[in-house]
């Protein structure tokens, strides 16, 4: 596993993707980027960060963030691999490419999206589990960025799935003041075939530092 590395969806729009596109989970809140085009399979190394794509970047709706205000995070979906770990992430950039910085605000280490071993069901629209919940730290910058949901699953194969989405962070810092972004620690990033490293099947990954 590596950690500190710099590499590196609105309900009714989601509801209209194929089942197909729920072969596993797609976050369901924040709204996601692109979601008429978002292919929640895993990262193949080439589409890091954000599953790119056509149409990678569009906004359907803007996700509006207060920093130190509870926000939700749930999952859409039935594959859900026995849970695994995930994080919350965030870049200063809009449209984030391989160079792009992520930081931390917020890791769930087991049971994430769903505690329950196996996957949970069928119906790719369902809402899986109970809404996670995080915030932003006091003193992020005020602005529109981009924010990350990344997964490791627990069972399977190693895999990295990431959906991202847009953010407009109010009640911060001023624009520009980057001291408490840049404190938070970095994404962690694995089971991408470029970086040759991987998480272990059948236990929860472990951040090396999960703020």
């Amino acid at each position: 596993m590596v950690g500190g590395t710099r590499l590196i969806v609105a309900a009714g729009a989601i509801a209209a993707l194929s089942p197909l596109a729920h072969g596993h989970m797609v976050m369901h809140s924040p709204v996601p980027y692109g979601v008429d085009s978002l292919n929640n399979s895993p990262l193949a190394g080439g589409d890091f960060p954000c599953k790119q794509r056509p149409g990678v970047y569009e906004i359907s709706t803007m996700n509006d963030m207060a920093v130190g205000e509870e926000q939700e995070l749930s999952f859409m979906g039935g594959a859900t691999h026995g849970g695994g770990s995930c994080q919350v992430s965030v870049t200063l950039d809009q449209e984030p490419t391989p160079e792009s910085t992520w930081k931390v605000v917020h890791s769930i280490i087991g049971g994430c999206p769903t505690a329950d071993s196996g996957n949970a069901g069928d119906d790719p629209n369902a809402i899986v589990g109970n809404p996670f919940r995080f915030s932003l730290p006091e003193g992020m910058p005020n602005g529109q960025y981009t924010l990350a949901w990344t997964w490791f699953n627990k069972i399977g194969n190693r895999e990295m799935y990431m959906n991202c989405a847009p953010i407009t962070v109010t009640g911060g810092a001023d624009e520009g003041d980057t001291s408490v972004f840049d404190s938070l620690p970095d994404m962690f990033v694995a089971n991408i075939p470029e970086i040759g490293c991987g998480t272990q099947e059948s236990q929860d990954a472990v951040f090396p530092d999960p703020g």
